[in-house]
């Protein structure tokens, strides 16, 4: 089981931090990408002391931070026993897919009616980044303009609050998506995508915007069986985050 000190050494100090409650969203925010992004694995232990020590303050941060992540299901917390990184929750991702479809096909519509040409560029600009990380398999940068993609539609559509609703729901979801990225073709696949969506919204079609959203967002949740195959210790018994 890895015990993630490599990880934890990687995280920034704070510093100039004039409230607890900045260090404990600091905290939360950065553990939370390392969870994410899979560099803190399903079942790295995570240590109260190494952390706090990593960021000069005490436990008690640390510790407040932790139980956000476990209200998140990203983390296990056994008391008096040990603290680690939550398994994949299939369950969990297939909800936030949900979520998300639902939401963005309805942006897509909006969209259809009332985006401009600057927002329109703005969006191609985007993809045209996502693909340059693409290029060199930098796949932390290819999320950032993914992210970024599907967060500026949301605000282009009035929405831009329901943005951070989906990102706090789906942490479980981009872990599947994080383990299935490096498989060869998929961040072509991702690319034309967005490009698929943007032209449709840029027609004016509102079906067919629906339908390449639609497309676009069944990838990874219809792959998840795949994924798990491939990955079965990120999922353990029974594919959940709870033992």
């Amino acid at each position: 089981m890895p015990n993630g000190i490599s990880a934890i050494n990687s995280l920034p100090p704070v510093t100039g931090r004039t409230s607890r409650m900045t260090t404990v969203q600091q905290i939360y925010t950065d553990l939370r990408h390392l969870i994410v992004d899979l560099t803190l694995p399903p079942g790295t232990l995570l240590s109260k002391n190494d952390i706090a020590e990593r960021y000069g303050v005490s436990q008690t941060p640390v510790r407040e931070a932790i139980i956000l992540l476990e209200e998140e299901g990203l983390v296990d917390i056994f008391p008096q026993s040990r603290t680690e990184v939550a398994y994949i929750d299939v369950q969990s991702a297939r909800e936030a897919h949900f979520l998300r479809r639902s939401v963005e096909v309805e942006i897509a519509h909006l969209l259809c009616a009332e985006i401009t040409q600057s927002q329109i560029d703005e969006l191609d600009d985007i993809i045209a980044h996502q693909e340059a990380a693409s290029m060199i398999n930098d796949f932390t940068a290819f999320t950032h303009y993914d992210n970024e993609f599907h967060g500026r539609m949301y605000q282009f559509a009035g929405v831009g609050g329901l943005w951070s609703l989906v990102d706090a729901r789906r942490a479980h979801l981009d872990r599947l998506r994080r383990l299935n990225l490096p498989i060869k073709g998929k961040t072509a696949k991702i690319i034309n995508d967005h490009r698929a969506i943007l032209d449709a919204i840029a027609a004016r079609k509102p079906s067919l915007a629906e339908k390449e959203i639609r497309e676009h967002l069944k990838g990874t949740v219809s792959s998840t069986e795949e994924i798990r195959s491939h990955f079965p210790e990120y999922f353990g018994k029974s594919g959940h985050h709870k033992k």
